[in-house]
């Protein structure tokens, strides 16, 4: 079954193996929901706007000495939720959980067109962010937030989340959150079906690593009760770090000041040694999907993103699973809050759909 083309994007798919899996209502459901999309409008649309019913939570989480909680916010998909695959949304450095809402702009909710094509979603504050813990920030690692994500997974599998069992989960990161989602599909391959990346690649140009160093300083210069060693963005450099001048909305660039979140100083180093090795990456056995805007400044300058197929042809040796590719040619760093975000989050939702409930190359076996 061919992946619909999707918008100006461009993709390349690599070669799956099928694995057809028969999923009841869910896949009815799916069906219904991607066809609503493709028909529907753009940003605008009620599928990003609509009223939804989530909940938030507290999950216990820990990593060697570490006894923490990771907060959450569970979205249930449009129409039936019996057997709904479950996206787990893991969000850069800086950023929270309300990236994936579209920092409180509706237009911008990955999390809300994920639900209207008929994916259950898992907002997570990685741990030291957002409503989750904050322990010293010493303690917090890549290797922590995998963990935590493991468990997390392991939860949701088991119905310990919501009541119902989430056959197929899929993790989709962001930036730092990419890394991290890395690093735990590949320590713990059986946990997911499907992996998307976004603003990732495996070469991050020694310029750029440079210039994001000296656009941070410690969170408690600005008033937040957090130890040195937890960062943030100085103010007024975040339009330049992670967006692109013609495909950005003022708004979001407002809301991106306004809601800034904070980093671990010993998260960063260490997300990127494990997070952009190609051992690691090679681990993982599940589909992955690795979408960047073609802008983007960090994972783009020391890697082709002209096309999909230019990446693809960098980042291919860096796996063994099925690698699919999307390039967004006008977007920056923050793929979900570009302008036309909205046409990668329906190519995500396509892709899915592709690999989870068509069972094209969707095994964890």
């Amino acid at each position: 079954m061919a992946l619909p083309e999707p918008g100006t994007g461009t993709h390349r798919r690599g070669r799956h193996r099928a694995v057809r899996r028969t999923f009841g209502t869910a896949v009815a459901g799916l069906l219904a929901a991607v066809a609503t999309i493709l028909a529907g409008p753009g940003p605008s649309a009620s599928a990003a706007s609509q009223i939804r019913s989530c909940t938030e939570l507290d999950i216990p989480v820990t990593s060697g000495l570490l006894a923490e909680t990771m907060h959450a916010t569970l979205c249930p998909p449009a129409g039936s939720h019996v057997g709904a695959p479950l996206q787990v949304l893991v969000a850069g450095g800086t950023y929270n959980r309300n990236y994936w809402s579209g920092l409180g702009l509706d237009a911008y909710s990955y999390s809300a067109r994920a639900n209207a094509a008929g994916f259950a979603t898992l907002a997570v504050d990685r741990i030291g962010t957002g409503a989750s813990s904050h322990p010293l920030s010493i303690l917090v690692t890549a290797g922590v937030q995998a963990e935590a994500l493991h468990q997390v997974v392991a939860r949701a599998r088991s119905g310990a989340l919501d009541g119902q069992q989430h056959d197929q989960v899929a993790l989709v990161g962001h930036s730092l959150g990419s890394m991290a989602s890395v690093i735990a599909a590949a320590r713990h391959p059986h946990d997911v079906d499907a992996v998307i990346l976004t603003g990732y690649s495996h070469r991050i140009a020694p310029d750029q690593l440079l210039t994001s160093l000296t656009s941070m300083h410690p969170a408690a210069l600005e008033g937040h009760a957090l130890d040195p060693g937890y960062l943030t963005t100085v103010p007024g450099v975040r339009a330049g770090l992670f967006h692109a001048a013609d495909d950005v909305d003022p708004a979001i660039l407002a809301a991106d000041e306004a809601t800034k979140d904070a980093a671990s100083a010993t998260e960063l180093p260490d997300g990127a040694l494990l997070g952009l090795t190609p051992a690691t990456s090679r681990a993982i056995t599940a589909p992955v999907l690795e979408a960047n805007g073609g802008q983007d400044a960090w994972a783009c300058t020391a890697v082709d993103c002209t096309s999909a197929d230019t990446l693809r042809a960098a980042e291919q040796p860096n796996f063994t699973a099925p690698l699919t590719t999307y390039v967004q040619a006008k977007s920056g760093h923050c793929l979900a809050l570009a302008t036309d975000g909205d046409q990668f989050a329906d190519y995500a939702s396509e892709w899915l759909h592709h690999v989870l409930v068509a069972g094209v190359g969707g095994s964890r076996s």
